[in-house]
């Protein structure tokens, strides 16, 4: 079976290690047999409404594939990370010329008609 491109987007907290984070959100990728092939990088951001009681964070989201077991894994687990504020997981259908990883055909990922 095909492994399917998802999203996840999430906010850390201020005064968390944004860069320890995302290391953990990356391993909990990998224990359940997703590959990351995108990360953006980690932007203080001011939130539209408070989260927590926090008004400012860390923002970043990630790329990877997976079986369809995957998102469903990491969400249960990303429940228990104390320092992730919030976080969505989303099907891609359509990948940006920038976030197309090197190691797969170009045939093989969606694009934009």
């Amino acid at each position: 079976m095909a492994n399917s491109f998802y999203e996840l987007a999430f906010w850390i907290k201020l005064d968390a290690n944004p860069e320890e984070e995302l290391k953990k959100i990356i391993e909990l990728i990998k224990k359940y047999k997703g590959e990351v092939f995108y990360e953006s990088g980690l932007k203080k951001r001011r939130m539209a409404y408070p989260i927590q009681k926090e008004i400012m964070g860390y923002f970043g989201y990630v790329l990877f594939n997976g079986t369809k077991e995957t998102p469903v894994k990491v969400n249960e687990d990303l429940r228990f990370f104390k320092n992730v504020l919030r976080y969505l997981i989303v099907k891609r259908k359509v990948l940006s010329s920038k976030e197309r990883p090197e190691n797969i055909p170009a045939e093989n990922i969606p694009q934009q008609a």
